[in-house]
């Protein structure tokens, strides 16, 4: 039977029930009732999701790959410097980088949440460490949420199918800032559940600090975590009239939030000035919520290739219109839930749907939240097939499948049997269905980033100390850019600039005289010398 056959899910789980109907596990059952309290299971967890994530990324050096993760590198490496910005460099349509001012100054756009998290890694040469580590506490989180809530079965079944769901290696195996507000989402949830449990003031200190980092990291992503969270927290505190802690908790949230003005002011000198902003206006003035396409002009151009890749996203904001919204919605939805369930996850719709008539209370608020987080992108024109706005959302989809799956679990095994460690065996027999996925993952990892180890290994031989203009070839894909500014411009081993033509080259080439200039040519996969 194929890998992914369809057929191959229910032919393991059945061994599993026949297994457990022959054995009866007794003994098993009470190893996993000793450990289904320890606080080293979540860590353990994590630790494992690290591994898995790390093995996949191909090692916690990886190139960024699209645009805005090589821009969160280069906020996170100016960080690590103690920069906020570069000066403008010198003929700066050469160094146009997606996602990145290049005038006034040379700063990213984007703001500060995540590049703060990444700057410790990328001080220390090890620029993956901190998203593998996100990934580790996201994993932990989800399972000690599920264990506190459902248990220990359905929290190890949630976390498996979370860390094997179709399509999203990609988006944990990256440098995206998804990674950090996932992290944020679950450790909010965590703090709020304990806050529940005690009614101690420092639960909603730290809820409100990491929704306040989230909100530095994606706004519009936390608006939609706060939203129910808010309303659950409002609704304790008037019942129990406790106004004090809600100021304080409010104060730290606001205090994390400043880091934006401060942001604004150290970047543009005013605090009203924000890069995201500036940037949208030089360059991609229809890149905003809202309805249809900003007709006005961008102030200065974008280059051919980056030119490409925005004609689709203005296909997008003129079609997105409010008529449009339930088609919209749809096909959103509809594509989340054929990634979701391709292939012999297949197997697993039936789960799915058994599991949203068994949530409780603290499943739909889970539901509520990535109901909010689709809702929240309503706003925003995107393609259907990008998911990684909505990666945050994804525990929640594997919660659902697993209290599914764990209720048909309990049906086949019968009364009187322990079904928790049944549940955990299901798990190990997901994780063996969903092997070839992970090598699958890490071999599309590999080949994404292979431009850019091919670029790295021509300017290892031809030397150090390299000026190295990219031509491009007329398949060059229009979402990767091998033109990036670096945080260190003095030291780097290697600067690179768009080929615009020997004259425009010459004028580049003399503002770094002490540097060799190369010709790279993408077709050829060749450094050719001169400029």
């Amino acid at each position: 039977m194929a890998l992914n056959s369809p057929l191959l899910l229910p032919a393991i789980l059945l061994g599993v029930i026949l297994l457990a109907r022959l054995l009866r596990a007794r003994r098993f059952d009470v190893l996993v009732h000793a450990a289904s309290h320890a606080a080293w299971v979540p860590v353990a967890v994590g630790c494992g999701a690290v591994l898995l994530t790390a093995w996949i990324w191909g090692g916690l050096r990886a190139p960024a790959v699209v645009h805005d993760e090589a821009a969160y590198l280069l906020q996170g490496a100016l960080f690590a410097r103690g920069r906020w910005t570069l000066p403008s460099p010198g003929e700066f349509a050469a160094f146009t980088q997606p996602a990145v001012l290049v005038t006034p100054v040379l700063a990213p756009k984007m703001p500060v949440g995540h590049a703060l998290l990444l700057a410790p890694g990328i001080a220390i040469g090890l620029p993956g460490l901190v998203p593998v580590l996100l990934v580790g506490a996201a994993a932990a989180l989800i399972f000690a949420i599920a264990r506190r809530i459902w248990g220990t079965g359905i929290a190890t079944l949630t976390v498996v199918l979370w860390l094997t769901q179709a399509g999203q290696s990609r988006w944990r195996a990256s440098y995206f800032s998804e990674n950090t507000t996932a992290a944020a989402w679950l450790a909010g949830w965590w703090c709020l559940l304990r806050w529940r449990d005690h009614r101690r003031s420092g639960w909603l200190i730290a809820l409100a600090v990491v929704t306040g980092w989230g909100a530095i990291t994606r706004p519009l992503t936390m608006l939609a975590f706060a939203v129910p969270v808010g309303a659950v927290v409002l609704h304790d505190l008037i019942r129990l009239r406790q106004w004090r802690p809600l100021a304080v908790a409010a104060t730290a949230g606001t205090l994390v939030l400043m880091l934006l003005p401060i942001q604004n002011v150290a970047v543009l000198g005013s605090w009203r000035r924000s890069p995201l902003t500036l940037y949208t206006r030089q360059y991609l003035p229809f890149d905003r919520m809202g309805f249809g396409v900003d007709s006005t002009a961008p102030e200065l151009a974008l280059p051919p290739d980056i030119q490409a890749a925005m004609q689709g996203f203005v296909a997008r904001h003129r079609e997105h219109q409010p008529a449009a919204l339930p088609r919209i919605l749809g096909d959103r939805l509809g594509h989340a839930g054929t990634v979701a369930f391709t292939g012999w996850r297949k197997s697993l719709l039936v789960a799915g749907l058994l599991g949203l008539l068994l949530l409780g209370a603290s499943g739909w608020f889970a539901v509520a939240s990535l109901l909010a987080l689709y809702l929240a992108h309503l706003l925003y024109a995107h393609e259907a097939h990008w998911t990684l706005y909505y990666y945050e959302a994804t525990p929640v989809l594997a919660l659902v499948v697993a209290l599914g799956l764990d209720r048909l679990l309990r049906i086949a095994v019968g009364p009187g049997n322990s079904s928790r460690w049944v549940s955990i065996a299901a798990a190990a027999g997901i994780l063996l269905l969903a092997s070839d996925d992970f090598g699958y993952s890490r071999r599309f990892r590999a080949a994404d980033q292979l431009p850019f180890r091919r670029l790295e290994l021509a300017a290892n031989d031809a030397g150090s100390h390299l000026l190295v203009f990219i031509r491009y070839g007329p398949e060059h894909d229009s979402h990767v850019s091998l033109v990036r500014n670096v945080a260190d411009p003095a030291r780097a081993r290697l600067i690179t600039a768009y080929d615009r033509g020997a004259g425009a080259n010459r004028r580049v080439a003399a503002l770094f005289p002490d540097r060799t200039p190369y010709i790279w040519d993408e077709v050829s996969h060749q450094l050719l010398r001169g400029s």
